[in-house]
C-alpha cells in the first residue's frame, strides 16, 4: 500500500467520524511525519500490539 493510499483510508475513517477539516489535516500531517520516521514493519507492529 502506498502513503497515499493509507492516508486517503484515514481521511475517509476521520469523514465517516465527522471529524472537522482541521483535525483531518492535523492527523494527516502527522501520519507522514510518522511514515519518514518509521519503518512499515514497525507500523504493523503497533497496530498488532493496541
Amino acid at each position: 500500500m502506498t502513503n497515499a493510499a493509507a492516508i486517503g483510508y484515514m481521511i475517509l475513517a476521520a469523514k465517516k467520524l465527522d471529524w472537522s477539516i482541521h483535525d483531518i489535516h492535523t492527523l494527516e500531517s502527522m501520519m507522514v511525519d510518522m511514515m519518514d520516521e518509521r519503518t512499515e514493519e514497525e507500523a504493523e507492529e503497533i497496530y498488532r500490539n493496541t
